[in-house]
């Protein structure tokens, strides 16, 4: 899957207010099957996005969050999925966002139900339970991405664990890298002092985070500008590999930096990360 530096989520009943070209600054808009739909309108909303058309949106990158399969308004997303061949008004999904899963055999059956699309999207998986967390590394070895459901997790706890949550969150970024797959950290409930959201957005960097999700447009900037890996940075990382394989030396100390190994490894890794189409797909075990 694809480094995406910022998730806009949108309930899917409002796809019209954002289905317009250039309304999107994000690097992928998700619409929600999921919390921001009432359950006595679930139904209306996969009617509308079997009826839409975002052929002239422009969009960057199309998701979707569905419901939980353990329900039937999840079995039915599914379903209206497989009918719709895995598009949405002739844009093909890049990303199905699954919540609620426990383990690596829940990813394994959205696997396959969405391999009956003739060109199945990529799966990230929602971290947001007690289970998830204590299988995070299976979860990871099975899906494209993994994402943090905070709120969610919380949930499933007695109080707010500070402790336990910086545990999860080191859980989810560790499997992420173990299996090279981004890590998108969860939304922030902020919408008016940007500077909040961009403590938080560093915070989850620094954890390991290669990216983050937006429930508010005014979010996104905040967002992008922690995340985004730009050209400059891909050169340096693309610098470091070059450099180190045109010198005689195993490790080299230089006036700003220094070429060993371990630089070198993360590099490639980066690279591989934030731009596959130059280093090609790697394999995840690396």
């Amino acid at each position: 899957m694809k480094s995406y530096a910022s998730l806009l989520y949108t309930p899917a009943l409002l796809l019209a207010s954002v289905a317009r070209p250039g309304r999107v600054r994000a690097d992928m808009l998700v619409l929600d099957l999921e919390d921001s739909i009432h359950p006595a309108r679930k139904a209306e909303a996969r009617e509308l996005l079997a009826r839409a058309d975002l052929s002239g949106s422009g969009l960057p990158a199309l998701g979707m969050r569905v419901n939980t399969i353990a329900t039937p308004d999840g079995l039915a997303d599914l379903r209206a999925l497989i009918e719709m061949d895995a598009t949405i008004g002739g844009v093909p999904l890049d990303v199905v966002f699954i919540p609620k899963i426990a383990g690596a055999g829940d990813v394994a059956i959205y696997r396959s139900l969405l391999s009956h699309t003739s060109k199945p999207p990529e799966i990230c998986s929602f971290i947001e339970s007690v289970d998830a967390v204590d299988n995070a590394v299976e979860i990871a070895a099975v899906s494209d991405g993994l994402c943090f459901g905070q709120a969610d997790l919380t949930a499933d706890l007695y109080a707010e664990n500070a402790f336990y949550l910086d545990h999860a969150r080191a859980r989810l970024c560790t499997a992420a890298a173990k299996y090279r797959v981004p890590a998108i950290d969860t939304n922030s409930f902020e919408l008016h002092d940007l500077d909040v959201v961009a403590a938080q957005c560093r915070a989850a960097r620094d954890a390991g985070f290669t990216g983050k999700a937006a429930i508010h447009p005014r979010q996104v900037d905040t967002i992008a500008e922690t995340f985004t890996v730009g050209p400059d940075k891909i050169a340096e990382y693309r610098s470091v590999v070059e450099d180190y394989h045109s010198t005689s030396y195993g490790f080299a100390v230089e006036e700003d930096r220094v070429l060993a190994p371990p630089f070198v490894l993360r590099a490639q890794r980066m690279l591989a990360l934030h731009a596959p189409a130059e280093t090609g797909r790697t394999a995840r075990t690396n």
